[in-house]
């Protein structure tokens, strides 16, 4: 719960940090170019609803994306994505360095993400996630995770959950610490 607060609360500054950035001053009302059945922009943060074909594509802005009510959903950034990805929905897409992915509630995420990702798998979501270097991940009660890392990154598989993690360019396996973390190009 600890973790889900504190990745909750490190999302909401990055929404509200992000406001307008990359468009040139324009009117941040305006949103995002965002497509597709129930997806809707307000500025930098943008809500897939129930919609079958929801996208967003932030090109350098950072920005937010909420996938809920079974949404079929996608985000792209060339700057940190905050992804959160609810309800049973099926999201995929890309974020840079930085970005923050919370996958929970039986949803299915396959993303890649740049350096310094943070991201949680809960609530029997299957996350299919690629980072790079420097991430923390952390997978619980019950989710199912197949991650990829390029290095020095962190795994806590935690409640049940089932993870596979591999290193690098030639995916060798996670090293498994006497705590219960896996690591990738670092020591315990």
């Amino acid at each position: 719960m600890t973790t889900r607060t504190w990745l909750m609360a490190l999302a909401m500054l990055t929404a509200i940090g992000c406001g307008g950035e990359g468009d040139g001053g324009g009117d941040e009302t305006e949103g995002l170019p965002c497509t597709g059945a129930g997806c809707t922009c307000a500025g930098a943060d943008c809500e897939c609803m129930a919609g079958d074909d929801c996208k967003t594509e932030c090109g350098a802005t950072a920005c937010s994306l909420d996938c809920r009510a079974d949404a079929k959903c996608q985000g792209n950034s060339e700057g940190a994505l905050t992804l959160t990805c609810l309800d049973t929905s099926d999201c995929k897409g890309s974020g840079g360095d930085g970005s923050v992915i919370s996958c929970t509630q039986a949803s299915s995420c396959d993303l890649k993400a740049g350096a310094g990702v943070t991201a949680s798998c809960g609530d029997e979501a299957a996350c299919k996630l690629n980072l790079g270097a420097g991430a923390s991940i952390r997978c619980a009660q019950g989710s199912t995770c197949d991650l990829k890392c390029d290095a020095d990154c962190v795994v806590e598989c935690v409640e049940a959950a089932q993870c596979t993690v591999s290193c690098g360019a030639d995916a060798t396996p996670g090293v498994e610490c006497p705590d219960g973390r896996l690591v990738c190009g670092r020591e315990c």
